[in-house]
């Protein structure tokens, strides 16, 4: 996710951003609207592709804006006035963490999404209510907004790049090149991280989502007698069923994924790889490493020095 940018202009046909932590040359930004469901007329999530290019007043500031024609899929009913967007709910992302939002959002999100619920108007009676209106009820909330999801993903790639072997993998913006490839194991150049972490990423950003699920179902519990008829509100059991279900499947995986990042191919000091370098190949045997004194220290440089490991 973009952490520092400004938007620099908002206005009824677009929305205008500026940046430094974008390459200003045709990078391609990910811009996504979390829409809350109390708002009628819109549609669930906005997207928007757009193109950066060279700010006018400094070249290393990387500018894009947002309309109608960059809206994606191209098939969205058109925005009237985006100045009815609010800014704190714009989000710019990597192709990767917005493919990512989309695989959480049919998971954690899925009740609402296939059960909608539109609610009854009730008239006023004697004009009491705004606009004859008296009460509009129904729709499921989302659970969580585009940024905890974010926030959930980022956890789970620094989670996954301290497991052993270590890594630092991290997202970058795609250009039109990159995004050509029909093959998505090919973007991992330059998209930074590789695609065959996309669903540890997803399982990890639940266990994160779950937890904080379980959490919030603590504050909501209770439980109540009234003549005999006892009701428990609990649903933490639940939660926390799937949590452990899934941080097993996780870890295991983790575990795997992981060791497909070893190096395999044996560059340690005595191999091929200090072989080539002749003499610096020897002296790389002359040096004390964890406490422990290699031969060539104590028999010389024409003992062992090549030997394979």
């Amino acid at each position: 996710m973009l952490r520092l940018y400004d938007i620099t202009s908002r206005t009824s046909t677009g929305i205008s951003f500026s940046t430094y932590q974008m390459h200003p040359d045709k990078n391609i930004a990910y811009v996504v609207y979390d829409t809350s469901t109390g708002i009628s007329g819109m549609e669930d999530y906005y997207t928007w592709r757009a193109i950066t290019s060279t700010g006018s007043a400094d070249s290393h500031q990387a500018v894009f804006s947002i309309s109608n024609s960059d809206v994606y899929p191209t098939y969205t009913d058109p925005i009237p006035d985006y100045r009815v967007f609010s800014p704190k709910l714009l989000n710019v992302c990597t192709f990767q963490e917005a493919q990512l939002i989309e695989n959480l959002i049919t998971r954690i999100d899925m009740v609402r999404k296939r059960l909608p619920n539109p609610g009854r108007v009730v008239s006023a009676y004697s004009s009491v209510g705004q606009d004859g209106v008296v009460s509009e009820a129904g729709g499921y909330e989302k659970k969580f907004s585009i940024k905890e999801l974010i926030q959930f993903i980022e956890g789970a790639i620094v989670e996954i790049n301290i497991h052993p072997p270590a890594t630092i993998n991290y997202w970058w913006f795609t250009t039109h090149q990159s995004e050509r490839s029909p093959n998505p194991y090919h973007w991992t150049p330059t998209n930074g991280v590789p695609y065959k972490w996309m669903d540890l990423i997803v399982q990890g950003a639940m266990i994160r989502a779950l937890i904080a699920w379980g959490i919030l179902e603590v504050d909501v519990h209770f439980s109540t007698s009234d003549n005999g008829l006892q009701i428990t509100y609990d649903r933490v059991g639940y939660v926390s069923s799937w949590f452990d279900k899934i941080l097993a499947e996780f870890k295991a995986q983790k575990d795997l994924v992981k060791w497909d990042s070893v190096n395999s191919m044996g560059t340690g000091v005595g191999t091929i790889a200090f072989a080539c370098t002749g003499f610096l190949g020897s002296a790389s045997n002359m040096i004390q490493q964890n406490g422990i004194m290699p031969m060539n220290s104590l028999m010389g440089f024409s003992n062992s020095s090549f030997t394979p490991m």
